[in-house]
C-alpha cells in the first residue's frame, strides 16, 4: 500500500464497504443545510447528483494509485491537502449564522469582487438565477443566486489523459475552485452580503446546466462546457448569494458549439467504453443527458479520472475561434438549449 493510498484512506471518510468514499464525504458537506430552517428547494423533476462511488461497492476504487512513485505521491499531496482543507473551509459558511445587511452591489464592488477572482486564478466568470430545475434532488440552495466562475487546466498535461499528469491538473483545478470561491465569499461577507461557496467537487447544483445558462459556454455533446477561452480544459464553480441585481446576461453566444459538435462527434468515437450518447437527451429538468454514468464510471475510477472525451474535443487543443472561423454552420443539427424556467418562489419552504 502506497503512502498516498494510506493519506487517503485517514481523509477521506469511508464507505458502507470500507474504503474511501467521495459520496461519503460530500454527505457530510451537505449536512450542513440543516442549519437553515428554509431552503431553495429543487424542483419535482430535477435529477440526483451523480454518484462517485460505483454502485453497491459504497467507495473508492483505490488501484490506480497503487504504483505512484514517491515524487507523484508527494505532489498529489501537496495538491489534495490544500484541495479538502479549503473544502471544509467552504463548509464553515453554511453554519446559518450570518445575517446580510446588504442587497445590491455598486458597480465598483462588483470590479472589485471580479478583480479578486481573476487576481486568485479564475478564467471568466458571469452570473445567473437559479432554476429550481438546476437544484439536484434531496438538497438546496440558500439563496437563488449565483456567481458562476471557471478555472483553466494546463493543455499540455492534460493532453496526457488518462494519465497521473492529468489527474494532478483535474486535483489542481479543484483546489483553485476552493480557494478561489473562499476568497470571494469573505469579500462578499465582509461587505454585508451573503456569500455561500459551492464544492468543488460534486456540490448542491449542475454546475455546467448553470455555466450555460449564465452564458460563460456551451454544453458539448460529451457533457462538458466548453467556453472561448479554454475550451473543454476547465472547471466550474459557483458562490450562491443575496445580491439581487446581479448583472445577469440573457443570451448566449456560444450555442452553435452544439452544432459543430453534431458533425463532429470524436468524443463519442473516441470513449473507450461507448459511454457518450449519439446525441444529447433533453431532460425533463431542462438540462440535457449526454452520458450513461454507470458505463462512464468504472473505467473513469481506475484510469486517472480518464478524460478523454475532454481531450479529444477539437476545442480543447484547436482553440474555439479557429473552429469558429472555420465553421460553415450545420442547419441539420438538433437544436437543444437550456432555457431559464421560471423560479419557485418557495424560499420559505424547507428541504424535505
Amino acid at each position: 500500500m502506497t503512502i498516498v493510498k494510506q493519506v487517503f484512506e485517514r481523509i477521506i471518510p469511508k464507505g458502507r464497504a470500507g474504503s474511501p468514499s467521495l459520496d461519503t464525504m460530500l454527505a457530510k458537506f451537505d449536512k450542513e443545510l440543516e442549519n437553515f430552517a428554509a431552503l431553495i428547494p429543487p424542483a419535482p423533476e430535477s435529477k440526483p447528483r451523480t454518484p462517485f462511488d460505483t454502485p453497491g461497492e459504497g467507495g473508492a476504487d483505490m488501484s490506480r494509485f497503487a504504483n505512484m512513485t514517491p515524487t507523484q505521491a508527494l505532489s498529489v499531496l501537496g495538491i489534495m491537502g490544500p484541495l479538502l482543507w479549503n473544502m471544509n473551509q467552504s463548509s464553515k459558511f453554511y453554519d446559518g449564522t450570518f445575517k446580510p445587511t446588504q442587497y445590491e452591489a455598486t458597480p465598483q464592488f462588483m470590479a472589485e469582487l471580479e478583480a479578486t477572482a481573476y487576481k486568485a486564478g479564475a478564467k471568466d466568470i458571469k452570473y445567473v438565477r437559479v432554476p429550481n430545475t438546476a437544484i439536484f434532488q434531496e438538497k438546496g440552495i440558500p439563496h437563488q443566486y449565483a456567481i458562476v466562475f471557471t478555472v483553466e487546466m494546463d493543455k499540455d498535461n492534460m493532453e496526457t489523459a488518462p494519465s497521473f499528469e492529468a489527474f494532478r491538473e483535474v486535483a489542481k483545478g479543484y483546489k483553485n475552485l476552493a480557494t478561489i470561491s473562499n476568497k470571494m465569499s469573505r469579500l462578499l461577507r465582509q461587505n454585508g452580503f451573503a456569500a455561500y461557496p459551492g464544492t468543488a467537487l460534486g456540490g448542491l447544483t449542475d454546475y455546467c446546466y448553470l455555466a450555460e445558462l449564465a452564458g460563460l459556454g456551451a454544453i458539448g455533446y460529451h457533457g462538458l462546457l466548453i467556453t472561448p477561452d479554454e475550451g473543454a480544459r476547465l472547471r466550474i464553480n459557483t458562490i450562491y448569494t443575496n445580491i439581487t441585481n446581479l448583472p445577469i446576461e440573457t443570451e448566449n453566444e456560444h450555442l452553435w458549439v452544439r452544432d459543430f459538435c453534431a458533425m463532429c462527434k470524436k468524443c463519442i468515437r473516441k470513449c473507450p467504453v461507448d459511454a457518450i450518447f449519439d446525441q444529447p437527451v433533453p431532460r425533463g429538468d431542462g438540462g440535457m443527458q449526454c452520458i450513461d454514468h454507470d458505463s462512464c464510471r468504472e473505467y473513469f475510477n481506475k484510469n486517472y479520472g480518464c478524460a478523454i472525451c475532454l481531450v479529444e474535443c477539437p476545442f480543447s487543443h484547436m482553440g474555439y475561434e479557429k473552429i469558429k472561423a472555420r465553421f460553415k454552420g450545420n442547419p441539420n443539427a438538433p437544436q437543444f438549449r437550456i432555457l431559464p424556467e421560471p423560479i419557485i418562489d418557495l424560499a420559505q419552504i424547507e428541504v424535505v
